[in-house]
């Protein structure tokens, strides 16, 4: 348990999506945006709310009491606690108060899948979220490919032999703790790992430096306006279906720089980070479909995590393959 004061000007947004309350649940955070007052105070999804401005919340709470207490001061003094063994399904809401996402975010409710012949529970969110992982050490240990990037653990790749970690990750997530504890380090996030007796719980923003694109055309194999060379997005015909959609290139920004977009995932399969064909991803994205939807990530960031894997041992076998 721990306690967090942050002031909030006027016209400024506290950052934080809630989740919770009317029974259902402790009023807890869902997920905290990228850069927002609640990220840079220290706050982050999976805490429960304990009280704020000296309210206590209980499970009887509404999300309208937590809501009404969140904006009702400009300074706010707020006690959390990690509660992720807590998290079931719930019926998630969120005000405008709350929303600082983007316009291409989609959020949905978030479903809990159990398989306990791997000792796990995992919460599929959607990009931006916060989830909750569960895995026996002996899954975890040594199975994982851990970058440090802008004081902070990013996922590069896990082993691909492992059953108990296929469909749970994806290139790009960020690592916020294990077992409750906050890491930033490759170091910390092995030492408590190694000092974990059974179960390893994480707990992951998925995707958070991610876009995704949904398109739509009237007729097969008419062109979606995207000119790919390698994995990177390198135009977009003006006009196109692309372009009527809003994507751009040298839109994306990574350390507050402007670069390219790199594709890191085609209609829910992953594109290898390690891929520099540019036929194999423009088959994936040219099928004879009407429909394709696009995951895109900062060029320089992946280049980043590429690199950092393919220096790594046996990197083959912890590459999500295309």
């Amino acid at each position: 348990m721990f306690s967090v004061t942050v002031d909030v000007a006027k016209g400024e947004k506290l950052g934080i999506m809630l989740a919770g309350g009317n029974g259902t649940a402790p009023i807890y955070v869902q997920n905290v945006y990228e850069g927002s007052l609640a990220s840079h105070c220290g706050l982050y999804g999976g805490l429960q709310i304990i009280s704020v401005n000296g309210t206590i919340f209980t499970e009887n709470s509404t999300h309208h009491d937590a809501v009404l207490a969140l904006t009702s001061s400009h300074h706010l003094s707020i006690t959390v606690k990690d509660m992720i063994n807590n998290v079931s399904d719930l019926d998630f809401h969120e005000t405008e108060h709350e929303r600082t996402s983007s316009p291409n975010e989609e959020n949905s409710d978030m479903n809990i899948k159990e398989d306990m012949s791997y000792g796990y529970r995992v919460q599929k969110s959607q990009i931006g979220t916060t989830l909750s992982i569960y895995l026996q050490k002996r899954h975890a240990i040594g199975n994982f490919h851990l970058v440090e990037v802008a004081s902070s653990l990013w996922i590069a790749g896990w082993n691909q032999a492992e059953p108990a970690l296929l469909g749970k990750f994806h290139v790009g997530d960020q690592l916020l703790s294990f077992n409750g504890q906050p890491v930033t380090t490759v170091a910390e996030a092995f030492s408590i790992m190694d000092m974990t007796p059974s179960g390893v719980e994480l707990l992951l923003k998925r995707l958070p430096l991610a876009v995704e694109y949904k398109l739509h055309r009237k007729d097969e194999g008419e062109p979606w306006g995207m000119q790919i060379r390698q994995n990177r997005l390198v135009d977009v015909i003006h006009g196109s279906i692309a372009w009527l959609s809003g994507l751009q290139p040298f839109s994306a920004q990574f350390r507050g720089e402007p670069c390219a977009w790199a594709v890191t995932q085609v209609n829910n399969v992953p594109v290898s980070i390690l891929c520099r064909s540019t036929d194999v991803i423009l088959n994936k994205i040219d099928g004879q479909t009407k429909d394709t939807s696009i995951i895109f990530q900062p060029s320089e960031f992946v280049t980043i995590l590429s690199e950092s894997l393919r220096d790594q041992p046996h990197y083959e076998d912890f590459v999500a393959r295309s």
